[in-house]
């Protein structure tokens, strides 16, 4: 039912959409499971039956969607590259702290969050921190294309994999075990706001608000030149003045775009508007 043919037309399809570049020798064999057991399961006659419904008749987005809940790959894992929310915490916040007037929050964008442990890793470094969480309001709002992640964002459970490089002392105090997996508890369910968003989709983004601090790591890695650009440009646009943006340690914002500042806090290199 699917071939190469179909991979380049659905390919294409999903760059336009969505900016993710799908390399044959990588996404062939995901694509093809997942297609040909949608064509099964809608009963249809072919892939070109399912690429109509996909372009023209998919007038809730259930499809896209669908299709982009299988492609996109979420490995992530509590206090990843820890040295960036140390920087955040002790560094980038108090900064800002310091600018900002004291009637407005400090507002941080985790894009994309996959199941959560990103941004609830910011909220675990400011409860250990305190000061700043007593002081000002902060809100963590985290955006990510596939659905089915944010859902388990907002249920707050994880794997043993998930938590594993959190500390005993603070797996006890901010998680319930239940069998192999792990809860939040009850006070931080909420405490980030999950969104379905798709980066390159400018009405939503535009809804989001501006930002003092936006973490995008290992995103831009799925991109070619140009919707890295694009991506980039985004996130400057939704910056305050004076923010930052935190990237994978293996992406440079420099070889994307100029336009915006490199410093660095030991040996932690982030980027300001």
């Amino acid at each position: 039912m699917f071939n190469e043919g179909n991979f380049s037309k659905i390919s294409e399809f999903i760059y336009r959409k969505s900016g993710i570049y799908l390399e044959l020798s990588k996404h062939y064999d995901k694509l093809y499971k997942f297609i040909n057991a949608k064509i099964v399961e809608m009963e249809l006659s072919d892939f070109r039956r399912y690429f109509y419904i996909l372009r023209f008749d998919d007038k809730d987005g259930s499809a896209f969607q669908e299709l982009m809940n299988a492609v996109t790959v979420n490995e992530t894992y509590f206090f990843r590259e820890h040295d960036q929310f140390e920087v955040l915490v002790n560094n980038v916040l108090p900064e800002l702290d310091k600018k900002r007037s004291s009637n407005e929050p400090l507002r941080i964008l985790s894009a994309p969050c996959s199941t959560g442990e990103e941004p609830y890793s910011m909220v675990l470094y400011l409860l250990e921190e305190a000061n700043l969480v007593e002081k000002r309001d902060i809100e963590i709002i985290g955006i990510d294309i596939d659905s089915n992640v944010i859902k388990k964002a907002q249920d707050g459970k994880f794997s043993e994999r998930s938590v594993h490089a959190i500390p005993p002392k603070q797996l006890q105090s901010y998680f319930k075990k239940a069998g192999f997996s792990y809860s939040l508890i009850p006070d931080l369910i909420g405490t980030v706001d999950f969104k379905v968003v798709n980066v390159f989709d400018r009405a939503d983004i535009r809804k989001l608000g501006k930002f003092d601090v936006i973490f995008s790591r290992n995103m831009l890695i799925y991109f070619d030149d140009a919707s890295k650009k694009e991506v980039a440009m985004n996130f400057y646009d939704m910056l305050k003045p004076g923010g930052y943006v935190f990237l994978g340690h293996a992406e440079y914002m420099s070889r994307i775009v100029s336009v915006f500042k490199a410093k660095k806090f030991n040996n932690c290199l982030i980027y300001q508007k």
